[in-house]
């Protein structure tokens, strides 16, 4: 029974909590289907995390004042989400975004469902998982956050600079922390997968209504393929399939699967698009996100934002535009700059 409340307490802070708070967060839209809030409630909520981590590990603060501080910083964007709502149908699609059941889109649901039971209840066990989740378990238990080595069990003499600015495992401890102490192993395991594998789909959902706006057919016919392409993606270790699929409990593996993606969209639909559909200010929650997922999200997302940008202002001349995109860098250059001073 514990276990089973424990479960109930993940899914609450890893599915319910990010889907109402990502309602604030949809600027003027009033009305949004259940991707489009919860990435997001994600963007937030990973922003609002590395806000907190960063100068509590150095003012060497223990973990459980961190998990405090997100936890009720998450509720109460939850909350906000929840008065912001107008009707139930800017969460549940039911409106006029309601999401279209068509043949290839049940089809593609289907298999994505297989892959999520499939990583689910056979659990990949990573090399990589010594520092991931040893670093998350090793945090929880010695309350601290980045001062004990996960390997050695001793004191960093100094901060592991590969990952303080990305502090992605402080995250899974905050988490199994708040799920009534469920083990870090646990959460990484199962139920990252459970709701980090439709995430990953929720950004090729809204790909595909970026590509095929008016053809439905067409949308799930592109998530069937994405899906099906994922699914075969055993051919190498090294490619954002292969990842996403055996150890997306990862910051990097998250950062290459689903938030590059998704910032990927977000350039387009702010950028580009003759009028934006997307507010602007999501642009600056994705690329501190992806700070916080790896240190590579820290080079790669401002690149990708700048390269964006350049286009933008060959097509468009908006320099307003153009300035409001660096200004949305700017987070991730700052801490760019903090990691080769490092």
């Amino acid at each position: 029974m514990g276990m089973l409340i424990k479960g109930i307490l993940a899914i609450f802070w890893l599915a319910a909590v990010p889907a109402f708070a990502g309602v604030p967060f949809l600027g003027k839209k009033q009305s949004g289907n259940i991707a489009e809030t919860t990435l997001a409630g994600y963007l937030a909520l990973f922003s609002v995390m590395e806000v907190l981590t960063l100068p509590m590990t150095w003012l060497r603060m223990p973990l459980h004042v961190l998990t405090a501080s997100y936890g009720v910083v998450a509720v109460a964007l939850a909350v906000w989400g929840i008065f912001r709502m107008k009707n139930k149908k800017v969460l549940f699609g039911l409106g006029e975004k309601r999401i279209h059941w068509n043949f290839y889109f049940c089809l593609a649901v289907l298999l994505i469902a297989l892959q999520v039971i499939m990583c689910t209840v056979l659990a990949h066990a990573d090399a990589d998982d010594c520092f991931y989740v040893g670093a998350a378990t090793t945090d929880v238990y010695t309350d601290t956050i980045f001062e004990v080595n996960p390997y050695t069990g001793r004191e960093y003499v100094a901060l592991p600079r590969r990952y303080v600015l990305s502090p992605f495992p402080v995250f899974l401890a905050v988490v199994s922390q708040l799920s009534g102490g469920l083990h870090p192993s646990i959460m990484a395991h199962v139920f990252f997968p459970l709701i980090f594998l439709p995430i990953a789909y929720m950004v090729q959902f809204c790909l595909a209504g970026k590509w095929f706006r008016d053809d439905k057919k067409a949308q799930g016919i592109y998530l069937f393929l994405a899906a099906l392409l994922c699914g075969f993606s055993g051919y190498s270790v090294y490619n954002a399939g292969n990842f996403q699929m055996v150890r997306l409990w990862q910051g990097k593996a998250l950062l290459a699967a689903a938030f590059l993606p998704l910032l990927f969209y977000l350039c387009i639909s702010v950028l580009l698009e003759k009028e934006p559909s997307c507010p602007w200010f999501l642009l600056v929650l994705a690329n501190i996100s992806c700070c916080l997922l790896s240190s590579m999200g820290i080079i790669l997302a401002p690149l990708m934002t700048g390269c964006f940008l350049v286009v933008c202002l060959l097509l468009t001349r908006k320099w307003k535009r153009v300035l409001q995109g660096l200004l949305c860098c700017l987070p991730s250059i700052l801490l760019g700059i903090l990691y080769i001073s490092l």
